[in-house]
């Protein structure tokens, strides 16, 4: 097993940053790597149902090509994205739509 690289500790360094009541919800959902970001045209994508219709298994996406593609040159703007889009795919986990996760800043 590889130690973590520097994306996957922005990536757990956000999600250690949340409130504790959206870690509670991320015992049950794994945050997985990707780099099919540019596929997808996204930052992250939250895949599976919302905690209240709970069908599907969750789990976050966080696309480390399309993120260091376009914020990778800045270390700092880098971990501000990261920080960003972690909340905003929990947020969409929680049950609010882009409209409301807009509104929540995210």
């Amino acid at each position: 097993e590889q130690p973590p690289s520097e994306f996957d500790e922005l990536v757990m360094q956000a999600l250690d940053e949340l409130p504790p009541e959206f870690q509670e919800v991320l015992e049950h959902t794994p945050v997985v790597i990707s780099n099919l970001g540019r596929e997808h045209g996204a930052y992250g994508h939250y895949m599976g149902g919302t905690v209240a219709r709970d069908t599907f298994p969750d789990r976050i996406v966080i696309y480390q090509d399309t993120l260091e593609r376009d914020f990778g040159h800045d270390p700092d703007l880098l971990r501000a994205q990261v920080e960003r889009t972690v909340r905003h795919e929990v947020a969409h986990h929680l049950g609010w739509d882009e409209p409301g996760v807009r509104g929540l800043g995210l």
